[in-house]
Order: structure tokens, then sequence, then C-alpha cells
């Protein structure tokens, strides 16, 4: 099962958001067992798997540098506050650069434009829904968890699109108790 699919994550950014949690690198413990920390991309053969399973093809997947490189530069823009991206300089221009390897070209059918990855090069259509995310006024909503031991990539769908956690009753439980407890030893 897609992470997408899991949790519920709507249609028109299900591949983004699996894209930028292709890689877990949560470190929590729960129930008394470690969380396992691992990455889906983390080969030529795995790339090639996971972009089977999203139903990607066409020319092949991209270098895997070049692969990383992406989902890099968006956990590192999406891991800054919605309010600040506008001005993260740094996260943009590696954003924009890894971008590069992605191009994608405009397809006009019945009246609608859409843009769509150029031949060859289907993980542009990560892209294309970062531009659709960005043009609906929705990518304030895609962010990453602030559980310093957490940092999944979730779509906030509370009314004022407001939530700091990917989950309220384990991460958001988990740093309130920490909290508490710092609180109550001063």
């Amino acid at each position: 099962m897609r992470l997408s699919e899991k949790f519920l994550v709507p249609r028109e950014l299900a591949l983004l958001y699996d894209f930028v949690n292709s890689i877990d690198l949560r470190t929590y413990v729960e129930a008394g067992a470690a969380h396992e920390p691992k990455d889906e991309l983390q080969t030529v053969a795995r790339l090639a798997s996971w972009m089977r399973t999203h139903e990607l093809s066409g020319g092949g997947p991209a270098p895997l540098g070049q692969v990383l490189r992406l989902r890099e530069a968006l956990r590192a823009y999406l891991a800054i506050p919605a309010e600040e991206r506008a001005t993260a300089s740094d996260e943009i221009s590696a954003l924009n650069a890894a971008s590069g390897s992605f191009p994608l070209v405009a397809n006009v059918a019945g009246g609608m434009v859409e843009l769509r990855p150029a031949k060859g090069c289907e993980l542009g259509r990560v892209l294309a829904e970062l531009q659709v995310l960005s043009a609906t006024g929705q990518l304030g909503r895609l962010k990453m968890c602030q559980s310093p031991e957490c940092g999944w990539i979730f779509f906030d769908r509370s009314k004022p699109a407001n939530r700091r956690w990917c989950s309220s009753a384990k991460c958001g439980n988990r740093e309130q108790t920490r909290s508490y407890r710092r609180r109550q030893r001063a």
C-alpha cells in the first residue's frame, strides 16, 4: 500500500507525498520498540521498484544522484514554516537547481493547461504536483512534523492549517509530555 493511500492524502498530491516520504528518518520508540529508519530509494534497483509501484515509466529512472538531490531539496524546503518559505533563499536555490533535471512541458487540452513531465522524465510529475499545490494556495498545508525525532512530511487538513505534528496522538503527545516534564523539573 502506498503511503498516500494509508494516510488518505488527496490524489492531486499523492506522488509528491510518497516521494518526499520515501525516506523515513523517524527515530522514536513506541511500545518499547525503536522505529527503524529506511530509504526506499537507496539504490538504483530500489528506485526502479519505487517508480514501478507509482506507475512511473518512460525512459527509465533518472540518475539516482539527481533523484536524491531533488528529494533532499524538497524536504528542506518543506521543513521551513510556510510563512517563511518565500524568504528561504538557500532552500529555494537548492530546489531550483535540483528541479532543473526534471523538466516540465505545458499540455493544453480542452481549454485547460497543465504541466507534465518532459518525455523520459516521469519523476517531473512530483514537481507538477508541487506547482498545483502552489497555484491552489495549498502548498502551506504540506509541512514537516516539528518533532525532532520524526521529520515526516504531512498534509495539514485542519481548518486553520496550524498543525505542528504529523499526529497529535503520537508526536504531539510525546512533545507535550516532554514539555510538561521540563516544566515540572524547573
